[in-house]
């Protein structure tokens, strides 16, 4: 368990057809790479056979759902020591596609378990590797953590993609780190490739991988800011949840430098794949997969063990020891689910603690950081008025204070104070917002975002300014608001405007000078903050200032049902 595991799961568009045959040939595959170094009896495997070889066991269960869905478990055991290696091959697919981006999932596990009569001795357990067989899927299906590629090598982007590479990293739905590296400034291109592809090495399936080409580079930190930027050859991790909104959530996407990648490639290495690996490997399972347990392919090996046994002449005795047996597999089953269940509740549990202790830490690191800047500002500043012979203002207090929202209704409360943004939502919504640990933070994100729309629209009613909202926040005025730019979506996608559902949800309040309906279609939307899923606060807006002088916010609140959400 823990660190010393191996664990990735991702989905694919593959039929679920196509997704148990690709499954099956690269587990075959896989097991002909290992017979050469070990006693794997592959006519044993392709005959249908459990044991492979001297305390080599490979199980396969086979389960149909309520409602048509299937899975197919594959669980290689391998004796080792004081223990065994346990190599999990699960392969889910839904009942039928419900779109055309249908989502079959493969999940592997990796990971040495000690048996009770290893050396007491050493509590250690080694890490696994990452198996071969992920590196073969990786490199034949194309995989999918929600919107990002996770693939074998970093994936190339140059600037026409720059837009995709900002949709995987502020994606709600991703799991997993995203690891973006910059073109070093002195290294030719291709040669730090090769480098990169070095560093990264014992990432596949942990992470999603990217390298910017050196157009690309540039305009990605323009995009993301130099909060959040990657540059001169380093290599940054991106952890889900990215908030662009907040300049303090950037301490928490750690950088590597090129001068540590140089120094010591491997080393780099291992330190790059450490936070991954422990996310993968105790992160949340995504709901198509939490419901599984791994004590079905458990039951398939009592049964499998229970079926060594003659035959009874008696048929009486046969069926009642037969009815004895099915009974103690089912009690056997309902044990494990529940002690399955109460391990995935842990481990979740863990999770939520991991992430928490990440956050408060790379807060801590921003806000003592914030308190030294600013002590040496005043400092400085206090310094020079006596210098200038004004000693007795250099300590007067502030005339003004600013203070920051903390509550989210308060946001809306203090809407009065600005006569260009107006709320037209639903109330109730944003207080629904207010139960989540994470509210007093969202709060001042919404704060600046109609701050900076206010000063938008200022600047438009004025005729000094001629872009919409998005290119303000690309290239703000000296010394205007604005938010990063890879916060501000101008429309959704067009799975989302083409679905009727979708879009009626989000047709939105506005008043009857606006539209005589009473409601306009806002695609216009802007992050609020992080978090996993649905809970991820989406603020919807209607750009109306060169109608009614005014920009309408129809929602704020949890993120809106999309196409792409099972």
């Amino acid at each position: 368990m823990g660190n010393g595991r191996y664990r990735t799961v991702f989905h694919t568009a593959l039929t679920p057809a196509d997704a148990f045959d690709t499954a099956r040939r690269e587990l075959r595959s896989w097991l002909v790479v290992k017979s050469r170094h070990k006693s794997i009896d592959i006519a044993a495997y392709d005959a249908g056979e459990t044991r492979l070889g001297d305390g080599i066991v490979l199980l396969h269960n086979a389960q149909a759902e309520e409602g048509g869905a299937q899975t197919r478990q594959w669980q290689l055991r391998e004796n080792r020591g004081g223990g065994y290696w346990l190599s999990s091959l699960v392969v889910h697919a839904p009942a039928k596609a419900k779109d055309p981006q249908q989502r079959t999932w493969f999940w592997i596990d990796v990971e040495y378990v000690r048996t009770a009569d290893g050396d007491a001795e050493d509590r250690s357990a080694p890490k696994a590797a990452i198996p071969r067989i992920a590196r073969q899927l990786l490199g034949v299906v194309d995989a999918r953590d929600h919107w990002a590629e996770l693939a074998a090598k970093p994936i190339l982007i140059r600037p026409d993609r720059i837009d995709d590479l900002l949709e995987v990293l502020t994606d709600d739905e991703r799991r997993l780190p995203t690891v973006v590296a910059s073109p070093h400034n002195r290294v030719p291109f291709d040669d730090w490739r090769k480098t990169i592809e070095g560093v990264t090495r014992f990432l596949p399936g942990l992470a999603s991988l990217y390298i910017l080409d050196p157009p690309a580079a540039h305009e990605f930190n323009r995009e993301v800011g130099a909060a959040f930027g990657v540059w001169g050859g380093a290599v940054r991790t991106y952890l889900p949840g990215l908030d662009l909104a907040l300049d303090e959530d950037a301490a928490r996407h750690r950088v590597l430098s090129s001068t540590r990648i140089e120094a010591d490639v491997d080393r780099s290495a291992r330190l790059l794949a450490g936070l991954p690996r422990r996310l993968a490997s105790g992160g949340r399972l995504p709901k198509p997969l939490s419901r599984l347990s791994r004590a079905a392919v458990a039951s398939a090996v009592s049964r499998s063990e229970s079926s060594d046994g003659t035959a009874s002449p008696d048929l009486d005795l046969l069926l009642e020891e037969r009815t004895k047996i099915l009974q103690e597999n089912n009690e056997l089953r309902e044990l494990l689910e529940l002690a399955d269940h109460e391990e995935r509740r842990l481990r979740a549990e863990i999770d939520d603690l991991q992430n928490g202790l990440l956050e408060t830490a790379a807060e801590l690191e921003v806000e003592n950081q914030k308190n030294v800047d600013l002590f040496n500002l005043v400092r400085t500043l206090r310094k020079r008025l006596e210098d200038a012979g004004r000693a007795e203002e250099a300590y007067l207090p502030a005339e003004e204070t600013t203070r920051l929202p903390t509550q989210l209704p308060e946001v809306l409360e203090r809407l009065e104070e600005l006569d260009r943004v107006e709320f037209t939502g639903d109330v109730d919504l944003v207080w629904k917002l207010e139960e989540k640990a994470q509210s007093s933070t969202w709060a001042q994100t919404t704060w600046r975002v109609v701050v900076a729309l206010q000063e938008y629209a200022d600047s438009v009613a004025r005729g000094k300014f001629h872009g919409d909202f998005r290119r303000w926040c690309l290239e703000p005025p000296s010394g205007a608001s604005a938010i990063p730019v890879g916060k501000v979506k101008p429309d959704e996608s067009d799975t989302v405007r083409k679905n009727a559902k979708m879009r009626r949800k989000r047709e939105l309040p506005v008043p009857r000078d606006v539209d005589n309906s009473g409601r306009v279609y806002m695609g216009a939307h802007i992050r609020i903050g992080g978090g996993a899923g649905m809970s991820a606060p989406r603020l919807h807006y209607y750009d109306d200032v060169r109608g009614t002088g005014k920009i309408y916010i129809g929602y704020l609140g949890p993120h809106l049902e999309v196409k792409s959400t099972n």
